[in-house]
This record gives C-alpha cells, sequence and structure tokens, in this order.
C-alpha cells in the first residue's frame, strides 16, 4: 500500500534550528523526540541569523515493519533519493536546498542524527550551502589547521590517530568540511569516530579490546572515538594552515616535497561531487575555495614507515618550519 504525507505547519508542529558544519539549519518534525536531538546540538551562530536549508521529517511507525537493508542512493539531476538504515527515506533537492524524509522510530536517536543523517545531508548539501566537503583528515596545531590528504589506503586516518596522540587536535579523520568566514577558511569537523581498518591494531594497541563493524561503505573496520580510545584532544574546527598529501611508499624512511598550487587543486578537484548545470553559483563557490586552499603551503609526504614514525616526521618538520618564520 502506497503511503501519503503531508508536510505542513499542521503536521510538523515541532520547530527549531540547528547547526551543522557551520551553516545553520532548520527542523520541522512531528516528533518531539527528534526535535530534541537536534536541539541539542552546540550553536554558534547569531540569532536571527538566516538557515541555509530547511529539513521536514516525519516519523512514522507504519515503517518499522519495513524490511532492513543497506543504505542506497539515487541521484536525478539536483535531486538525490536515499534509503537509509533502520528503515528511514529521503529527498535531497540541493536546488533548493530542503531535505524531506519519513523515518521510523528506529531512526529518532542521537546515533542514527549524529552518525549518519548529518554526514551524508552535509556531503550532499554542502556544496550548495558554500561549504566544500573534501576527502580529507584535519588536525589542528596551537590554532592552525593541518590537512592530511591522499587515495584510499595511503594510511590517512592511521596518521590522523597517531598525530592526535602526539597532541594535535583531532578535528575530522575521512571528511572535511570547508567553508569561508569574513574571507578566511574554516575547517569543520562533525565529531565522528576515527576509522581504523583491522591492520591498524599492530599500530595501535588500545585496539585489541574493540570490536570490528560494517561501515557505512562496506568496510570491516574499527571506529573509536579519539578522546576515549586514543587520549586526543578533539576540536570542532581549525583555520587550515597546512597540507600533507600521503604516499605509502615500499623503501623505508619518510621524504617530505613541496607541491604546487595546481596539485592541491587538481587532487580536490578529482574526489568532489559532479554537480548538475543548474547548480552553477555552487559550482563556483566550491571553485574559489580550492583556489584560496591552494594558496596553503602544502608537501607529498611518501613513506614506508608506520604512523608513529610518520607522525613524528611531520611534527619535526612542522616545528622547523615554525622556528624559521618565527
Amino acid at each position: 500500500m502506497a503511503l501519503r504525507y503531508t508536510f505542513n505547519r499542521q503536521t510538523l508542529f515541532f520547530r527549531t534550528h540547528f547547526e551543522l558544519a557551520g551553516t545553520k539549519g532548520f527542523l520541522a518534525t512531528n516528533s518531539w523526540q527528534l526535535h530534541h536531538v537536534a536541539e541539542s546540538r552546540p550553536r554558534t551562530a547569531p540569532p536571527g541569523s538566516r538557515a541555509a536549508f530547511e529539513m521536514e521529517l516525519i516519523v512514522d511507525p507504519r515503517m518499522n515493519g519495513r524490511a532492513q537493508q543497506e543504505a542506497h542512493f539515487r541521484g536525478l539531476r539536483h535531486l538525490v533519493f536515499a534509503s537509509l538504515p533502520p528503515q528511514a527515506f529521503l529527498v535531497y533537492d540541493l536546488l533548493r536546498r530542503q531535505v524531506r524524509g519519513v523515518l521510523s522510530d528506529g531512526a529518532v536517536n542521537d546515533l542514527f542524527w549524529n552518525s549518519l543523517l548529518m554526514p551524508i545531508t552535509i556531503g550532499m548539501m554542502g556544496t550548495t550551502m558554500g561549504v566544500a566537503p573534501l576527502h580529507c583528515a584535519c588536525l589542528d596545531r596551537g590554532g592552525n589547521g593541518v590537512l592530511v590528504a591522499g587515495i584510499s589506503g595511503a594510511g590517512k586516518s592511521t596518521l590522523t590517530a597517531a598525530l592526535g596522540q602526539r597532541g594535535f587536535g583531532v578535528v575530522s579523520d575521512e571528511w572535511t568540511y570547508i567553508s569561508r568566514r569574513d574571507c578566511t577558511l574554516v575547517a569543520h569537523g562533525l565529531g565522528l569516530p576515527i576509522k581504523l581498518l583491522p591492520d591498524a591494531a599492530q599500530f595501535f594497541p588500545q585496539l585489541r579490546g574493540h570490536g570490528l563493524r560494517k561501515t557505512l561503505n562496506g568496510e570491516i573496520a574499527y571506529e573509536i572515538e579519539p578522546r576515549e580510545t586514543m587520549g586526543c584532544e578533539v576540536r570542532d574546527r581549525s583555520r587550515p594552515r597546512w597540507i600533507f598529501f600521503l604516499e605509502r611508499r615500499e623503501a623505508s624512511g619518510c621524504s617530505l616535497t613541496g607541491c604546487q598550487p595546481d596539485y592541491i587543486v587538481d587532487f580536490f578537484e578529482k574526489s568532489v561531487e559532479k554537480l548538475p548545470e543548474e547548480l552553477s553559483e555552487a559550482k563556483q563557490t566550491r571553485k574559489e575555495i580550492l583556489h584560496q586552499l591552494s594558496k596553503c603551503p602544502a608537501w607529498i609526504v611518501r613513506t614506508g614507515e608506520g604512523p608513529q614514525q610518520t607522525a613524528g616526521a611531520i611534527e619535526r618538520f612542522l616545528a622547523e618550519a615554525s622556528d624559521a618564520t618565527a
């Protein structure tokens, strides 16, 4: 039987604003619990500022009995249809910056909101709101952001954990969200766990007491809280200052080679989502963010060492670079 829903003030009477990666969102829902989850997020935007996007979410018990399935996405130009576990269906309208969805009772909790719905929403909608989602980690060193990028399997997450154990604040692991505030770039994280593949246990004894689980992209991995498991400091944002592109090599040792602005732009452009023609303004904004980011000093790190040794080499390199410019 087909289910029909009405999205209006009479059916969605719980309303609140919330923040996501430096942007302000507006939620309308029929669920007090969902309203409470959204309202509990930290807020830094000025009161009265306009929301960058809107979400209208209906919680319907009739969704509870539907079969469990893995996350699935289908795009049609500026529309993206998403089916998420447990029993949630959403439509993302990138052009109008609106999200409409129907959720089961099982999706009304902090875990679904913070670990699944919010990362997917900013990944889908971020570019249309002036936020560039980039496939890289971000750490904070004295208020300066250190971006760590590289192809899948290069070791970004293990290096992130190792840098965190050396006193760098962990902002993000797999994805970092770059916005502009007063012509200055700001890197945002979502406070998500660090994802480490099974072989990371050889470098981090703390993982041996943790179980592996299947992640959203189908990988089997550890998902660990950096503060609780690794003793790392956690930050929600930083200002990008340096970029390191990680490359694995067979030979031992670790070398750093400076790279040009074109390399930075080309690398990140290969990993960003393709946007339809009607989102030309979003394309231009992302292009400008990448151009500004390309002015940061950047190096290619070629390493055959473990994450702790590579983290130590980067820490020493930055200390020497800071001393040279002091």
